[in-house]
């Protein structure tokens, strides 16, 4: 037996009441914004609510997420909290019982919502759903995001985050169980949550869809300085909320491999953006952790290309 809810969307009687919540935290967004907000409103499956957090904007953010008529709702921060911060108040203010995240400069395609929901139904035992996701840069090239399906998702979760928040809708009862965003992390926030709830309720309790469902933009930012905040970020989590499930020398033992990776990880970006000091990274990389390791197959050809390279600049001095 089915019926038409508010949505207009058929259901079953029998089907548990889904009730999305999408979560935007804008800081100084209005070139993005209300792309963002509009394709919340252009899904097949009506969100509950789209909260957007203003983190104390100094442009017209709040005012131009404002002029949309409920279901937005907007909270104005008295100042800046940064986004952990931010998403964490628009959850506390949040009424449905699952939580979708989106940044004010990313957005979803129109079948997000009613996709995750039907993969809810399909999986009664899942806290957390993933999805395939668009990558487009400043000058318009766009690219598809490397999905991976719950049964691979570790151990590279360990190492990297693997799951764009845009992606992501989860169990509002599960992100307060874990105790939400760590908001002393300017970065990773996402990484480590995703850790968390790995640690406490296991990925076989996360369901994934490939099909490409939200799209990410680009945006360039600080170079240099934006990896080694990355690295200094990933530290602390490395060393609690990456180690789940493990202890004594196991615990030790990965331990090293994920803070080797760091170093690794953290080299080819500074290559990558230009800056001279990747190197002793690399090279740190293998004092950490000299045997090979999963998550970096092909380090000994990558350094030998980077030492290479250093060598040539050194020549045409």
């Amino acid at each position: 037996m089915t019926s038409i809810g508010k949505d207009g969307v058929p259901h079953s009687v029998n089907e548990p009441a889904i009730k999305i919540s999408v979560i935007i935290p804008a800081y100084n967004a209005a070139q993005f914004v209300r792309t963002a907000i509009e394709s919340c409103l252009s899904q097949t499956y009506a969100p509950h609510e789209i909260v957007v957090v203003d983190d104390a904007s100094t442009d017209g953010t709040a005012a131009l997420a404002e002029s949309f008529p409920l279901p937005v709702r907007v909270i104005r921060l008295a100042q800046n909290m940064g986004v952990a911060a931010a998403r964490n108040r628009g959850i506390q203010e949040s009424t449905g019982n699952w939580i979708a995240f989106l940044d004010a400069d990313d957005w979803f395609l129109p079948e997000k919502l009613e996709r995750q929901r039907l993969c809810i139904l399909e999986n009664e035992r899942a806290v957390l759903v993933y999805a395939g996701w668009r990558i487009i840069s400043v000058d318009g090239v766009e690219s598809l995001g490397r999905f991976k399906p719950p049964s691979d998702l570790l151990p590279m979760l360990r190492y990297r985050c693997n799951l764009p928040l845009l992606t992501i809708l989860v169990r509002r009862d599960v992100f307060d169980s874990v105790g939400g965003f760590n908001p002393a992390y300017r970065r990773c926030q996402d990484w480590d949550l995703w850790l968390r709830i790995a640690g406490r309720y296991s990925v076989e309790s996360f369901a994934g869809l490939p099909e490409p469902l939200a799209v990410y933009r680009r945006v360039p930012g600080s170079l240099s300085s934006s990896a080694m905040g990355y690295f200094l970020q990933r530290i602390p989590i490395i060393k609690s909320s990456c180690l789940f499930g493990t202890s004594g020398l196991r615990r030790f033992l990965w331990r090293q491999r994920i803070l080797a990776y760091n170093y690794y990880d953290t080299a080819e970006t500074l290559r990558d953006e230009g800056s001279l000091s990747y190197l002793p990274f690399m090279l740190m990389s293998f004092v950490i952790w000299p045997f090979p390791c999963i998550a970096m197959p092909n380090r000994w050809k990558v350094t030998i290309a980077m030492a290479m390279q250093r060598c040539r600049l050194r020549l045409s001095r």
